[in-house]
């Protein structure tokens, strides 16, 4: 059975990352506008508090599973890699089943106290659902991977995307118009009477939002299926290749699940501290929105104009900046984040030999690429924040206008951001994950402390919680290169790289305005909203001719990274 090299593998998954974002956007988009703030609020909460829940149940669960499974096979116990499989899935099936119960017993409670808003409980219920379903999607990638293939994940992934935009949408698609039709028929939807449309649609959307949710467990469901067939073939070719020749069981299935649960267990908690911060903000926003609102009750009032009532627009806030400004704020950090995974082989071997001149230019090509990407990316979100918005969200005005500021502000953040994910992968090669984890740790303690004293000041409401992202990705950001430079023993010629496309993204930002205020702006209709478009367009022309003219262009890095010769990688 051919196991795939590193770097085929990693193409395999960049790809993935690619068309699973490409799915998710034509996903999210749609919903926004068909749930508004307001759903998106019950929608978001539900994620925010099922997030860490998913972590702990099953989010090192491929990991462990794979990682237990080849080292298996290659001392030749194939039946003790069955045993592990067949152990994973009754225990993080019983695991996540339990944690799933007390999400649905406790939501209510959670929809009141902790999204402080009521109307999300079944949002919450239907979310839970797919947490059983996705431990064993988990553990089955796990047994794929340990096989040595990439494939079944990285298809898996696509399909479980491609079945949440149809069911994500089909499903609360089907409530909106249920509520259209009710109320021709009655005046009235959900057993509530309504004045007028908006007001149904209003009533609708916490349903339309839990069908939302339940479709996404719907997909889950399709990819285990899918992903229990696709892998078919791959089991009985390792059964064939393995087991004639198997050294006998000496494996419990307590053993098993004690070795299971010791190697998920940093991960998931990894993964635990990675959702905190979108827990800070559940438990923060609405609460420090009302405060600022009970201060200045002129805020958000123009929110009167679109149908949200004043004991509604905290929870219809919080709705539209992370539906709209955080989506578009975590976008190009998604993909700078790879870059860390695909420097990871090469820095390991170069800190494992001592050579720091090999360091040194695996860093300087990390920072170089992940600055270039970030540098320019972020300004142009600062600059261009509502044209953008505009053009994802066409419709949402009401969404927009209360996501634009705060979105020019987390363009900063998008710098650090994409500066840190890629410096958080790559700092296992010096096996500094628990100061990792300590300075993701800080960084929320930040965000949350941000939160509380900014939200509730009139003058920056909303803007506060971006303010308070930007600086706790900062802290990260530069917690990570430090012990990404002091950890691997890099010089700070390495670490220069990162001030180097400074003034291409300076370059790049400027001839952006400059196109949007000079030109876009003057058109109309379509060609005003897609003409951002145009404005990035000329902006990373510039930047790219910055490059090239300062010899600073990454490209031979790019090459490093991701172009190997077929014959040296099989």
């Amino acid at each position: 059975m051919k196991k795939q090299g590193f770097l085929k593998g990693s193409a395999v998954l960049m790809v993935m990352v690619l068309v699973t974002k490409i799915l998710g956007l034509a996903y999210k988009i749609p919903l926004t506008a068909m749930l508004g703030g307001s759903g998106m609020s019950c929608y978001s909460g539900a994620f925010a508090v099922f997030t860490p829940v998913f972590a702990l149940a099953a989010g090192g669960v491929t990991g462990a599973v794979s990682s237990m499974v080849s080292s298996q096979l290659a001392l030749g116990r194939y039946k003790n890699a069955v045993r592990i499989h067949r152990t994973a899935y009754l225990l993080f099936f019983l695991i996540a089943s339990a944690l799933s119960a007390m999400l649905i017993l406790g939501s209510g409670l959670l929809a009141k106290d902790v999204i402080h808003d009521s109307k999300a409980q079944l949002s919450v219920i239907a979310v839970a659902l797919s947490l059983p379903v996705q431990a064993l999607v988990n553990v089955r990638r796990g047994w794929a991977e340990g096989l040595g293939s990439m494939n079944p994940t990285a298809a898996s992934e696509i399909t479980e995307t491609a079945a949440k935009l149809l069911f994500g949408l089909a499903a609360p698609y089907a409530v909106m118009r249920y509520a259209a039709g009710s109320f021709a028929q009655y005046h009235g939807c959900f057993g509530r009477y309504c004045t007028d449309l908006r007001e149904a649609e209003l009533t609708a959307v916490p349903y339309a939002a839990a069908a939302s949710a339940a479709g996404i467990a719907a997909a889950s469901l399709i990819c285990c299926l899918f992903l229990f067939l696709h892998t078919r073939r791959a089991s009985a070719e390792c059964a064939a290749e393995f087991s004639p020749y198997s050294l006998s069981l000496d494996i419990s299935r307590r053993r098993s699940c004690g070795a299971l649960l010791s190697r998920s267990m940093p991960a998931s908690l990894i993964m635990l501290v990675a959702t905190l911060s979108g827990v800070a903000d559940l438990t923060t926003i609405a609460p420090g929105l009302d405060r600022a609102m009970d201060a200045d009750p002129t805020l958000f009032a123009f929110l009167a104009d679109s149908g949200i009532a004043p004991d509604e627009r905290s929870s219809f806030v919080y709705g539209s900046y992370t539906a709209l400004a955080l989506m578009v704020f975590g976008l190009l950090p998604t993909f700078t984040a790879m870059l860390g995974k695909s420097v990871l082989p090469e820095l390991s071997s170069a800190i494992a030999r001592g050579r720091k001149k090999e360091v040194d230019g695996v860093l300087g090509s990390l920072f170089l690429i992940s600055s270039g990407i970030a540098l320019p990316g972020g300004l142009g979100v600062c600059i261009l924040a509502k044209p953008l918005l505009e053009l994802m969200f066409h419709g949402s005005h009401a969404e927009i206008s209360v996501s634009a500021a705060p979105l020019s502000v987390l363009g900063i953040g998008v710098i650090f951001m994409g500066i840190s994910l890629p410096c958080l992968t790559a700092i296992q090669a010096c096996g500094k994950q628990l100061p990792a984890m300590l300075v993701s740790l800080a960084g929320i303690a930040v965000k949350l402390g941000l939160n509380l004293l900014l939200i509730p000041m009139p003058r920056f409401n909303i803007c506060g919680a971006a303010i308070s992202t930007v600086v706790s990705q900062a802290v990260v950001c530069l917690g990570s290169v430090y012990l990404l430079v002091n950890g691997s023993g890099a010089s700070r010629e390495a670490a220069a790289k990162l001030r180097a496309p400074v003034i291409p993204a300076l370059l790049c930002s400027f001839t952006a305005y400059l196109t949007q205020r000079l030109v876009t702006e003057r058109m109309d209709g379509f060609m005003y909203t897609a003409g951002v478009l145009v404005s990035v367009a000329f902006g990373a022309i510039i930047c790219l001719i910055s490059f090239a003219l300062l010899c600073i262009s990454p490209k031979y890095q790019i090459f490093r990274f991701f172009s190997k010769k077929i014959s040296e990688n099989p």
